[in-house]
């Protein structure tokens, strides 16, 4: 399990910085992802440190995780205690992250009946 890092106040300020000076961002966690769409001009504004497990409630089936945290660790967590993610996200790459998995909207084919990640 990776060590929880909450970097929202580095964040926002490159996100208040990127505003003032009218410049464009794309957001990166682990780039599994970067394939998918068209390429953009912008700069890059890495999510990845911004990661770990903020909470997780297993007997209310409830779990808060960073951007940056990957799959693989979401996953597991949940599986500790007998648990699954309610979707299917497909792990585009080793540096999957639950942040590109919301923003590309992969929740899975289990999406129609059991809804998309939130």
């Amino acid at each position: 399990m990776t060590t929880p890092h909450d970097t929202s106040e580095s964040l926002a300020n490159q996100i208040l910085d990127a505003y003032n000076t009218d410049s464009a961002l794309c957001i990166v966690g682990g780039n599994s992802k970067a394939s998918l769409g068209q390429p953009v001009n912008a700069t890059s504004l890495d999510v990845s440190g911004h990661c770990g497990i903020v909470e997780y409630e297993p007997t209310e089936l409830v779990v808060t995780a960073r951007a940056g945290t990957s799959l693989t660790e979401l996953e597991s967590i949940v599986a500790e205690a007998g648990q699954t993610l309610p979707f299917e996200p497909p792990h585009l790459g080793a540096g999957a992250t639950l942040g590109g998995t919301i923003a590309c909207g992969l929740s899975g084919p289990r999406r129609p009946h059991s809804g998309s990640a939130r």
